[in-house]
């Protein structure tokens, strides 16, 4: 702030003792002009005089105001200097062009060996069934859409079928079955908001990469600081499915016990049906 204020101030002089030098030099040719037009009032006051006394004025601007333009100039070139040693420090030490070009020469290479790769893999088609009406449900599962959960769970139905009627199974089992394709359907939807997820994940990757390749000195806290965003979303996308993982899981024990609620209550029963059946 100092340098920049006395740069300032150096610039503010010298553009002002030029003007009074112009200012001077114009007057003193208009009063050279009018002595040689107009004949002089009196003879003692001749060219000679005029000339004597504008040689005197020039003398004395250039005595007093040489100096100053003098140190104007050697602080401009003291201030050049200053600048340019200014600017080499930050292009070798602070930001090195050698190690920025290198760093996105090696960006560079990483994109072009890792990008279509990791592209490929996730585009690979592992779809497998082969009749109607799975191999629909399977495109829905895998299309990485969230806004067709109306077709997924028509597709689910015409895949597992619909619960049995009341008169075709006891209440317990068709509870367990509608809990069951319940925790499945959520799963499924869980499953696709993941796959949904990763695409805007790699797509993010992409962008970074790409100002990884262009950045200016200076931006790179800003891309760490959108990586890490980026990641954090990431990690609470697996949270998700982790948690998901985990309802399924308590889903499954719930389902196998229940199952043991079953037997037991029916051998209640068919111990009570046979007692019956003897006592008759």
């Amino acid at each position: 702030m100092r340098l920049l204020f006395l740069l300032f101030t150096n610039l503010l002089t010298f553009f002002l003792v030029r003007r009074v030098r112009r200012v001077v030099a114009l007057t003193l040719v208009g009063a050279v002009a009018l002595t040689m037009v107009a004949p002089p009032a009196r003879a003692q006051f001749g060219i000679a005089a005029v000339i004597a006394a504008a040689t005197a004025v020039v003398n004395l601007i250039n005595n007093t105001i040489g100096g100053l333009l003098s140190a104007v100039t050697g602080s401009i070139g003291s201030i050049n200097s200053v600048l340019t040693q200014f600017d080499r420090f930050w292009e070798q030490v602070v930001y090195p062009l050698q190690l920025i070009n290198r760093a996105r020469a090696l960006v560079s290479s990483m994109i072009a060996q890792y990008r279509g790769i990791l592209t490929a893999l996730l585009h690979v088609n592992v779809s497998s069934a082969q009749l109607p009406n799975p191999l629909a449900l399977e495109n829905i599962i895998r299309d990485r859409n969230t806004g067709d959960f109306a077709q997924l769970t028509t597709a689910y139905g015409q895949t597992y079928r619909a619960i049995p009627q009341p008169a075709a199974a006891h209440p317990m089992e068709r509870d367990l079955a509608d809990i069951d394709d319940a925790m499945a359907l959520a799963n499924l939807k869980t499953l696709k908001a993941s796959d949904a997820m990763v695409d805007q994940m790699m797509t993010a990757a992409d962008v970074l990469e790409d100002e990884g390749v262009d950045m200016a000195p200076g931006e790179a806290p800003y891309l760490a600081g959108e990586g890490m965003i980026a990641s954090v979303e990431s990690q609470a996308m697996m949270q998700r499915m982790v948690a998901a993982a985990i309802r399924q899981e308590a889903a499954r024990l719930a389902h196998d016990n229940t199952v043991r609620k079953r037997n037991a209550t029916f051998g209640a029963q068919f111990r009570t049906d046979v007692q019956t059946m003897f006592n008759k």
